[in-house]
């Protein structure tokens, strides 16, 4: 049954609308990555048809396993949002037209993608491509199948939830993101041959601190490792747990460790991702961080102080995560000044979006922007907390984050002239402030959740007419106490 609208514009928020939109913007980026670098020459139609009847008639000798996988990646949103699109709030009846139209709907994205590379010199039509993009289409609607209700019910209710609901889920919701990120591209090898190589290879490492790596990227690797199991252990806390009860240190710890563990084990079949065993042990004090963070700050009412000391937090925070951003985007930090290499590198910037990401595979670009989005969150939510007096004015307010947000990166990707080993490019800036923009609306839909379980507290806790109250009820407290010590 569909959800009634109320007051809130977004009450029934996922709508069938929603996973159309996550289908499409899913197809028109597919159609712009087919396109770059946008260097597109006229082709007859006729020839055109002709040679794309032909491509897709042949099977090539050999398909890349990588390319493969990208492609099937890519459409398992498209899949699952056709799905959505046809059977948010609607009977299981209709389940079987929904399935013809979404594989129809993603079939026909396809072919269009493949298409639309006849007149990008430089790209090859490939069947592949199309039979990759399907598979992961279908791959979408089974996921639909087995998830989907559940997660647009799961989305609604969090809409509704207090703080208490609200962070939880968000920490939910990081932990899939955190678990997604360290697995992907899922390009899987069970080859023992291969295993070997990447045990011989050094990346595959089962006891901690053995790693031939350089230390300065063990040191990263320990620190990036630490920071990202801080929310699981306020999670393991928290999580699955009666309101207003809470795990043990220990349990919530130990519980980190499993994670953490399993994580590695399945890392060592991922040919993308090294597994090492240190990562369970820095893991793990990150756990410990984080349980301990949670222990103090969850269920604290919000009062005038914390708002009036969250502005300093904010910017603390700002100023310890544009070190670690530095340390991402700088290392090994072996900056030099030469002037023909920046130069060179100039010439080379491309102000196209993404342009710079097709030199290399498609699954490490994936990698990378997933990264570089996850990355940015963090700064957003700082932003947040430290501009929170300007609230009341969102115009400055969504000015202000986004000049913040425009000069870190800004500076980050002007750092990268300098680093021989490393390669600016623009579309880093962009996703930057994307990321932040995540960043910003979930701090900001956190607070909400704080204004609606305490609505008298944040909202006329410091208002005139509570401060003058109180003053006048204080004086005449005094004034009463006065008499009785005169009678």
């Amino acid at each position: 049954m569909a959800t009634e609208r109320g007051g809130d514009k977004w009450e029934g928020f996922p709508t069938r609308g929603t996973f159309a939109c996550l289908a499409l913007g899913c197809l028109v980026f597919a159609w712009y990555v087919s396109l770059l670098p946008f260097r597109l020459e006229w082709v007859p139609l006729r020839d055109a048809v002709s040679d794309f009847v032909d491509m897709m008639s042949s099977w090539p000798a050999t398909v890349p396993r990588v390319n493969f996988l990208a492609n099937a990646l890519m459409f398992v949103p498209v899949g699952f949002g056709f799905y959505g699109a046809f059977q948010t709030d609607r009977k299981d009846r209709f389940a079987g037209g929904a399935v013809i139209g979404s594989l129809v709907a993603s079939v026909a994205g396809s072919l269009t993608a493949e298409f639309l590379q006849e007149f990008a010199p430089g790209r090859v039509v490939a069947s592949p491509d199309v039979v990759a993009q399907t598979l992961g289409a279908m791959t979408g609607v089974v996921l639909w199948l087995i998830a989907g209700p559940d997660l647009v019910h799961w989305i609604r209710d969090t809409r509704r939830d207090t703080h208490h609901d609200r962070a939880t889920r968000a920490l939910v919701a990081y932990l899939a993101f955190w678990a997604f990120v360290n697995l992907a591209p899922f390009d899987i090898t069970l080859n023992v041959d291969r295993l070997g190589q990447r045990w011989r290879e050094g990346e595959i490492v089962l006891i901690p601190f053995t790693s031939n790596l350089p230390w300065t990227r063990l040191a990263w690797d320990a620190v990036v490792t630490a920071v990202s199991a801080i929310p699981i252990g306020t999670l393991l806390l928290v999580g699955w747990q009666p309101r207003g009860e809470r795990r043990g240190l220990l349990s919530a710890v130990w519980l980190g460790v499993v994670i953490l563990a399993a994580l590695e084990t399945a890392q060592i079949f991922i040919r993308s991702h090294g597994a090492d065993m240190t990562d369970v042990v820095c893991g793990m004090l990150g756990v410990l961080a984080g349980a301990a963070i949670g222990a103090q700050i969850f269920d604290r009412s919000p009062n005038t102080r914390s708002r009036a000391t969250s502005g300093l937090w904010g910017w603390t925070g700002m100023a310890v995560w544009c070190v670690m951003l530095a340390a991402y985007h700088w290392q090994p930090f072996d900056f030099v000044v030469d002037g023909d290499m920046i130069r060179e590198r100039l010439a080379r910037v491309s102000l196209i979006p993404l342009a710079g990401y097709r030199s290399g595979s498609d699954l490490n670009a994936f990698n990378t922007l997933l990264a570089k989005l996850g990355m940015a969150v963090p700064f957003g939510v700082a932003a947040s907390l430290a501009l929170h007096g300007l609230r009341k004015r969102p115009a400055i307010f969504t000015l202000m984050w986004m000049m913040l947000a425009a000069i870190v990166f800004s500076v980050m990707e002007f750092g990268q002239f300098f680093l021989p080993t490393r390669v600016p490019d623009p579309s880093d800036v962009g996703l930057g402030i994307a990321g932040s923009a995540g960043g910003v609306w979930l701090a900001r839909w956190l607070q909400a959740g704080y204004e609606v379980r305490h609505p008298q507290r944040v909202s006329h806790l410091s208002s005139p007419s509570v401060v003058r109250d109180r003053a006048q009820t204080g004086m005449l407290l005094s004034r009463k106490k006065m008499e009785g010590q005169e009678e």
